[in-house]
């Protein structure tokens, strides 16, 4: 008898030992993006240079002041950033509770009842009377025996929530400093044009102050000066719409800094700055998936998966609960502490699932399709990434060849404007000439502006594709 219970114990425990394989997805999968040929294109131009990881607060290095005080009180203040930090400490709290599950619980217990008992009942001695019975365990214990590891599988389960959790603030960190520095650099951009439009204003109200007076003294004709209103107009009207987007721009950057709308008047602008490079990290998609939140969080969600298919399996084995009190119970109160009314008990309690409609089977295939599901949406994760960073790179280096290109245009037009002062100067042109000169000079500046803001848009969302620089935490607590 005893070598057929030892028999069975054994094979439920070789049943048991079936455990997972390893959980985590190794390198192999980012061996397959298929990035380094597009990588070695683009390394060297444009200011693309191999180099580290970018800083945990990479918008430092765009040296603004003004922009790092911004970014500083909003993941201090930004209520969509707290909030997601709230749900750290609440998966915390969960695989606090799990953890529970593998210890033993103690406790105490007393209780006092009376009750009546009929004249033809069961109980004969105690027919038509009625009794107080008294019942006090100073020590009442549970144990539930882990032996296929399914309250463990859970416990880690949750220990992995938790690691997802840190990964999905540490994406919103990254998602609100990247949208601050984006719009940042659109609102400086913004007030650097609204400064040219104003000049340039001013050229075509001179320029029509100019030509109306040559009307009035028969040098030219109404349609010149007509014409000239409306290219006044015109300029006007796209300096209203920028004043428009820069309080526009204020509002938004107030609002993802937690305050309302007047906080965002008194944000200081500063010039947009030179950013000329852009440094890679070698070994790029094995770095991606140590350092973009996202790919983390996708990993970490497929160990989550893991253990919970770990636990559904474990569910098909007995389940074994140890249970032990001690203490005094009696049907009269006074002879409660008695010696003789002592007891005590210990024993296990197993039980079997032997059949359960399909429940067990149909909750270990879901787990596994979870876990077939979250495996394909890291796969997918990795190589949206590599594609991020390298549409990221294309558009860096396009928008670096246009302010190149705009840049000699402007050195053209700035020769074209000291030309045509020079020739009104020694009289063989009037002085429209240096204005249109002037204002053609003012609308290509205008143009580069316009596309320094885009390659210091471009160089933020580049460092968001690389993952800010984030780093994981190795222990979830």
């Amino acid at each position: 008898m005893k070598r057929s219970i030892a028999l069975i114990l054994s094979l439920l425990l070789l049943g048991a030992c079936a455990r997972l394989p390893q959980h985590l997805p190794g390198d192999k999968m980012a061996h397959d993006t298929q990035i380094s040929g597009t990588l070695a294109q683009l390394d060297g131009h444009a200011g693309i240079t191999p180099g580290a990881w970018p800083a945990s607060n990479w918008w430092e290095s765009a040296q603004l002041p003004a922009l790092n005080n911004l970014i500083s009180e909003a993941l201090r203040n930004n209520p969509s950033l707290q909030a997601t930090s709230a749900r750290i400490l609440e998966a915390k709290a969960a695989a606090a509770n799990q953890h529970a599950t593998l210890l033993p619980h103690f406790s105490a217990g007393a209780a006092v009842t009376q009750e009546h008992f009929s004249r033809q009942g069961l109980h004969a001695p105690l027919n038509g009377k009625t009794i107080t019975y008294g019942v006090l365990n100073p020590l009442e214990m549970r144990y539930h025996l882990d032996l296929w590891g399914r309250d463990n599988d859970h416990f880690r389960a949750s220990l992995g929530e938790v690691r997802v959790h840190q990964a999905d603030y540490a994406e919103a960190k990254l998602l609100l400093s990247t949208r601050l520095a984006w719009h940042y650099f659109l609102l400086a951009g913004d007030v650097q044009r609204f400064r040219q439009v104003a000049h340039a204003e001013a050229l075509h109200s001179s320029l029509l102050h100019l030509e109306q007076q040559r009307w009035h003294d028969g040098l030219s004709s109404a349609r010149t000066v007509y014409l000239q209103e409306v290219a006044r107009a015109r300029v006007r009207q796209s300096a209203a719409e920028i004043q428009a987007a820069i309080a526009q721009q204020r509002y938004i950057l107030a609002a993802l800094a937690g305050h309302g709308p007047d906080w965002g008047r008194d944000i200081p602008v500063e010039p947009l700055p030179t950013l000329s490079t852009i440094n890679i990290p070698r070994n790029l998609p094995l770095r991606l998936i140590a350092h973009r939140p996202d790919i983390v969080a996708a990993r970490w969600e497929i160990e989550v998966a893991a253990q919970q298919m770990g636990a559904a399996r474990a569910a098909f084995y007995p389940d074994v609960n140890i249970a032990l009190f001690t203490g005094w119970n009696s049907i009269h109160l006074g002879d409660l502490f008695s010696p003789g009314n002592l007891a005590d008990a210990i024993g296990p309690v197993i039980s079997l699932p032997i059949f359960e409609g399909g429940r067990l089977r149909a909750h270990l295939r879901e787990q596994n399709a979870l876990y077939i599901a979250v495996k394909d949406h890291y796969r997918a994760t990795i190589l949206d990434a590599v594609r991020e960073v390298a549409g990221r790179l294309a558009i860096w280096r396009q928008t670096r060849q246009e302010i190149r290109g705009q840049r000699q245009m402007i050195l053209a037009a700035e020769h074209t404007t000291t030309l045509a002062e020079s020739t009104f100067h020694s009289g063989m042109t009037n002085k429209a000439e240096a204005y249109i000169a002037q204002i053609q000079e003012t609308q290509i500046k205008n143009q580069l502006l316009a596309l320094e803001t885009k390659n210091a848009q471009s160089w933020v969302l580049l460092h968001a594709a690389l993952g800010g620089g984030y780093t994981p935490r190795k222990n979830p607590a």
